[in-house]
This record gives structure tokens, sequence and C-alpha cells, in this order.
């Protein structure tokens, strides 16, 4: 890669934190990826080079146009396109996150809709769109998000949401900024739990479409405070300088 500008950088070393926040919260596991918009070109965004999230640091990432493509010839994640496709969708979205978040798996498969059960959680809208490989590609894919097809149609259901689930596969945080997203990956995991909680104690009383305007703008001021705690929690564990 050329030379890497001071924003550059900033993005790779926020990536790099937000990849260890989201493995020791318990939210990414082996397979799952973050990625940033170029901070110097809209047209590109950065995500790193196909590795284990624990091994990954400013020097692994990669270059990315909104096709998907890179002329770095480091090996690249098949799901890139994931991120490509809805970069070039949502031009207000500057940082993908796609994972398989443990408490949020239940709601890839069953008919039960993610939706907002408390003030933290209200950015998630009155419920959480699903994307079904199976309604154009039928009932023997890999459930995988490895062609820019595929990954347009995820955009697509995504429309102009925080976050969208795959089915049977795992769920696609987007937002403003790196920090946005792992506030609102954190929060969606915690929600999942939350209302699976719910659901095995009585009738769930979900958020209004009022309460989830309102609290929304208020829980949506609070990023850095999440994110000061969690990279605190971070050093408290000898996991970052």
């Amino acid at each position: 890669m050329d030379t890497i500008t001071s924003a550059q950088r900033t993005v790779f070393e926020e990536l790099v934190t937000a990849t260890k926040i989201l493995l020791h919260e318990g939210i990414l596991d082996t397979f799952g990826h973050i990625s940033a918009r170029d901070p110097e070109d809209p047209q590109g965004f950065f995500l790193a080079q196909k590795l284990a999230p624990s091994h990954i640091t400013i020097d692994d990432m990669q270059r990315f146009n909104l096709d998907g493509e890179t002329s770095d010839n480091r090996p690249s994640y098949l799901e890139r396109y994931i991120h490509s496709e809805i970069y070039k969708a949502r031009p207000d979205v500057n940082c993908v996150l796609h994972s398989h978040s443990p408490a949020v798996l239940p709601y890839c498969f069953t008919d039960q809709p993610l939706r907002p059960v408390t003030h933290m959680g209200a950015f998630l809208g009155e419920s959480v769109p699903v994307y079904d490989i199976r309604d154009k590609h039928g009932d023997e894919t890999d459930l995988f998000g490895g062609g820019p097809d595929v990954c347009a149609d995820i955009a697509e259901i995504l429309g102009d949401q925080p976050v969208v689930l795959m089915a049977r596969h795992g769920i696609v945080n987007v937002g403003s900024s790196v920090r946005q997203v792992v506030f609102r990956a954190f929060y969606t995991e915690q929600e999942a739990a939350a209302q699976t909680a719910g659901l095995q104690i009585g009738t769930i009383k979900y958020l209004t479409p009022g309460e989830i305007r309102t609290a929304g703008k208020l829980v949506g001021a609070q990023i850095d405070r999440g994110w000061d705690h969690w990279t605190m929690r971070l050093r408290q564990a000898g996991l970052m300088s």
C-alpha cells in the first residue's frame, strides 16, 4: 500500500482496537470482520487481509474499491462483498461489521423477529430485517455472502436500517463510524439476550415507535463513553497498551 495519511492511520488503529473489543466482549468469533470507508476517498474501504481476528494489526489492512476488488495480492475475505455492496448502496455508512454474535443467532433461524426491548436497543428500530438466501437461490446454497449478487441483495434488505440478519448465518451491523458500529454491535447482542430471556418469562412490552425515536437519540450520544469503557477493559486485561 502507498504511504498512508494520518486520517487513514487513525482508521486502521480503530479497526484493530474494534476487533479486539469485539473479541474480548464475546461478539466476534474466528470468522468475523470489520471494515471502514477510506476517509480520503469514499469510493474505497479498508478491511484486514484474511486472518483470524486475534492476529490482525494495522499492517494487515487492504484497500478495496466498491466492487470489492483490491490490488493487494494477500489473501482476502470471501465475504468482502458484504462490505463493498453496502458501501455502494449506503453513502451514509462508514463502517460495516459482519459477525456471528451468539445471542443474536437464534433470531437468524426462527420466526421470532428481533426487536428492541430496552432503551439501549432503540437504534434497532421496530424490528430487524432478515435476508434469506433461499428466496432467490433455493435451499442448496452454502448460506454464504461470497459474491456480489448475493451481497447486493443483503444491502437491499438492509435498506436504511442499522442492522440486518442473514438467515441461518449471522448479522451485519453498519454505522457512520467504527465506534458507532462497535456500540451498536455490543447492544444488539445485549438486546437479543434480553429479548430471549423475556420471552421465557412472559409477554414482552416492546418499545413504542415514540420510545424508539426519543430513546434512540439519547443513547446514540453515548458512543464515546462505551468506547472508553471497552478500551479500558482491554488495558486491564493486558490486551492493549
